[in-house]
């Protein structure tokens, strides 16, 4: 026996002291009497018993640890178990066909008086599926009842075909994400409406196209904790972050953007944002988003997203961030979702929540504008690390807002974005955004600043589109070798198309001829 399980309390507690004392003799005289038993068993039964057992042992093992826990290795080997489990379906399905048979033309004996008297309490009853032909017969020369030795081939053909109906779902798109590929507005929908809903769709939108690929790895993923994943990454509008010290001016700048202030921004000389604020353009009202308009609300999901990441990694107990959700009428930017991040102060780094918030808010979004007022000072160094493992222009740009050609010290703006860098990188004109200060001297060239950033915000669709699939591919591969569950070799077979076809840039997407009926081949 394990180390481990002699020395349990358990076993400890039930064993004699005789025992205890001489485990090892104890040990060996317990393994010789298994082994015993078990030339005993192969010795005395019939080797068709043992079959049965070994596949039965087998039908068992697929189901509940190959498919539901060691999927990878299935997946690796799926030819060899395929082969062995169709061979003893076909083993079973024949076995109980004869057996079946047999019964059955016994039952259907002319005249009535020909059917032996065991067998006719079955006769036009469902028992008569499990039951084989009598074998042996009583002191009055009658026949025994039946044995019901046709339960086990049942039982089993019923499992095998189980086992290779798992192999055969991973080509079918999940059933939720037929229609327009959302899983939701799809909802309700009989199965014929869905599929009516594929053929209206598929030639013509590319939004259900990315809705179907966002649906599809949000299954794959769908049974790891909401922490482990975003299932933001996939699909919606382009969230765009500003993010900055106190007082750099991101509100500012946002107002302007939208033409006007948003509905809950302030003016002031001092730090004006207390909260995380998320901006949905293109309402039909300009207010906190009301309660009821789902459709607005689930623009901003990100921050309750985010939310649960914070209650995983700070302890429900210590709150959740300060949050607000506001709708704009800026129809411009209807398809971008904004966030106007408070300032970051040093000395709140110290709080594992508005910390971890403020990081994961930046992680999530699509692409973040760090605003830097060049008169401001420097830029902090915990700040700074959130940006060391992120592409400037691919995930943020700098923004040197209050910029004024006379008074910027350019070597000082290189070092403070080292900070900010893996390497030795230089500031480049390309992804810098110079605004000038919003003053009657220079409010034709702010005017100027501010279409020129609106302009880049819109360039940003396809980088942020292009970093969404490198983002849902990475998670894929991060968690490819986790998967567990009944549905796992479907998940892993689903994720190993979205990683090999769908969610790579440099290759064009399969095309699944039968996708149309909901068939990935």
């Amino acid at each position: 026996m394990p180390d481990s399980i002699i020395k349990s309390r358990v076993i400890q507690s039930i064993l004699p002291k005789i025992v205890k004392d001489n485990i090892d003799v104890a040990t060996f005289f317990a393994l010789l009497s298994y082994v015993l038993f078990l030339v005993n068993w192969l010795v005395t039964t019939d080797w068709i018993e043992k079959l049965h057992l070994f596949s039965g042992a087998t039908c068992a093992i697929g189901v509940f640890y190959l498919h539901y826990s060691e999927v990878v290795f299935l997946a690796k080997y799926e030819i060899p178990f395929l082969s062995l489990w169709l061979i003893l379906l076909y083993y079973h399905y024949s076995t109980w066909q004869t057996n079946y048979q047999r019964v059955r033309s016994d039952l259907a004996g002319t005249p009535s008086s020909a059917i032996p008297a065991s067998l006719r309490p079955f006769q036009g009853s469902i028992f008569r599926f499990f039951i084989i032909r009598p074998t042996t017969k009583n002191a009055s020369n009658q026949w025994n009842p039946p044995p019901f030795k046709n339960t086990i081939h049942v039982v089993l053909v019923a499992g095998y075909v189980f086992l290779l109906g798992l192999h055969v779902v991973p080509f079918v798109t999940p059933y939720h994400c037929l229609g327009d590929g959302t899983g939701e507005t799809s909802q309700g929908l009989s199965f014929v409406e869905k599929i009516s809903r594929i053929f209206s769709a598929h030639s013509s939108s590319s939004q259900s196209s990315s809705s179907l690929l966002c649906c599809r790895y949000n299954y794959a993923m769908s049974d790891f904790e909401p922490h482990q994943m975003n299932r933001n990454y996939c699909s919606g509008r382009v969230r765009i972050a500003f993010a900055g010290s106190w007082s750099t001016g991101k509100t500012y700048l946002l107002s302007a953007l939208l033409g006007r202030q948003y509905s809950t921004a302030q003016s002031a000389p001092a730090p004006t944002t207390d909260k995380f604020v998320c901006v949905a353009a293109g309402a039909p009202y300009s207010d906190p988003i009301r309660s009821d308009d789902y459709e607005r609300r689930r623009h901003c999901e990100i921050m309750e997203h985010v939310n649960d990441v914070v209650r995983k990694e700070c302890g429900g107990k210590k709150g959740m961030a300060n949050v607000l959700d506001v709708a704009d009428e800026n129809v411009e930017f209807g398809d971008f979702v904004f966030f106007d991040m408070p300032g970051w102060q040093t000395e709140y780094g110290s709080d594992c929540v508005y910390r971890t918030f403020f990081h994961q808010l930046i992680d999530k979004v699509d692409y973040t504008y760090v605003v830097w007022d060049v008169n401001h000072g420097k830029i902090e160094d915990d700040f700074a690390d959130f940006f060391q493992n992120k592409a400037r222009g691919t995930n943020y740009e700098l923004i040197y807002n209050r910029y004024t050609r006379d008074t910027v010290d350019m070597s000082f703006l290189n070092q403070q974005y080292a900070k900010m860098s893996t390497g030795q990188e230089i500031l480049s004109e390309m992804y810098t955004t110079k605004v000038h200060e919003n003053n009657t001297a220079l409010a034709e060239q702010f005017h100027e600043d501010v279409l020129r950033l609106r302009s880049k915000i819109k360039s940003v669709n396809q980088t942020v589109h292009d970093n969404r699939k490198k983002m849902m591919k990475e998670n894929l591969i991060l968690h490819r070798d986790k998967m567990s569950g009944l549905n796992a070799l479907r998940r892993l077979k689903i994720c190993d198309r979205l990683i090999n076809e769908d969610l790579n840039l440099h290759v064009r997407p399969r095309t699944y001829h039968w996708q149309r009926l909901g068939l990935e081949l």
